[in-house]
């Protein structure tokens, strides 16, 4: 009696579970739907946007504003075009980027767009401390003004301080202002720095000096012998890209045979603005059995020899 009540049980559950699966959405009719959807969608965003092609019209137009740096007929013709079709528009949107675009009229005075009156220019805050003057300096100078700040002296003692900071931007600045007071000052500390980034920003401020000055107080071999590998790197790049710099032929030559290094890729690369052709012998005689490194710089360097 007890097994058959069991075997019933048995059966009502199995029924219980069968009408619940049955109840369950069938997986893929309910993808139908959701793929329908999604190709409905990729459709959508393939089809082309209507207002694309006068969106493109209006940034051509500002683009094309942009090169005009300096009065000229084309300009007149260009900007007397803007005009004409910004006095035709109706459209609100159109007229504003015409409005963005006729900003760049070099023939008219700047003017900001959100009002009538021409943009102001306020002088800087007058400063005292050594860091505001610094400042003040660079920014005359990226504004294209005479700095008034910090003399050329008042420069040339700051870039001489103990300080590395006020030292590296006070000759930085020294370099804008007056060149041939800040090109000695350049190669002695090249001479005498020892920290990598250091003697990178030294190099570049070298590489920015006028060909006219960047020879004054130009160092031997010699002076920078004792410092750190990079110094003297830094000091046959320089060679390499001023031709005004004459450099020791026997000092050159005798680095093209040491490591592979920074300092013998220098050497190497400086080879076409330090020897000629006349030369051509000792310098395939030093190329003998160079490293994988140095090897191509090596070719490349003989190749360019006048």
């Amino acid at each position: 009696m007890k097994s058959r009540h069991f075997f019933l049980f048995l059966a009502v559950a199995s029924l219980g579970v069968v009408a619940r699966a049955e109840d369950k959405p069938a997986p893929k009719a309910a993808a139908k739907p959701a793929a329908a959807k999604a190709k409905a969608t990729a459709a959508k965003a393939n089809e082309a946007d209507a207002n694309e092609p006068r969106v493109k019209a209006m940034q051509e137009a500002i683009n094309t504003s942009r090169q005009f740096a300096n009065p000229s007929p084309e300009a007149a013709a260009w900007f007397g075009k803007l005009r004409a079709q910004r006095a035709a528009s109706k459209d609100a949107e159109e007229q504003a980027a015409l409005d963005v675009a006729l900003q760049f009229d070099p023939a008219v005075p700047p003017s900001s767009s959100l009002g009538k009156e021409p943009l102001k220019n306020y002088p800087a805050p007058e400063v005292s401390s050594t860091l505001g003057k610094l400042a003040a300096t660079e920014r005359a100078l990226d504004l294209g003004q005479k700095p008034t700040a910090l003399s050329v002296a008042e420069l040339t003692q700051l870039a001489n301080g103990q300080d590395a900071d006020f030292a590296a931007r006070s000759l930085r600045l020294l370099r804008r202002v007056d060149a041939a007071a800040a090109a000695p000052l350049l190669w002695k500390r090249l001479a005498v720095a020892s920290q990598r980034s250091e003697l990178k920003q030294i190099e570049d401020e070298i590489m920015r000096l006028p060909v006219a000055q960047v020879s004054q107080g130009f160092p031997t071999f010699t002076e920078i012998e004792k410092g750190p590998l990079a110094a003297k790197a830094a000091w046959v790049r320089v060679i390499a890209v001023r031709p005004t710099l004459k450099a020791d032929k026997a000092v050159i030559l005798g680095l093209l045979k040491g490591p592979a290094n920074e300092l013998t890729e220098a050497a190497w690369d400086a080879v076409p603005a330090v020897f000629n052709t006349a030369d051509k012998a000792k310098l395939e005689e030093a190329s003998k059995g160079l490293s994988e490194r140095l090897a191509p710089r090596a070719k490349a360097a003989l190749a360019l020899l006048k």
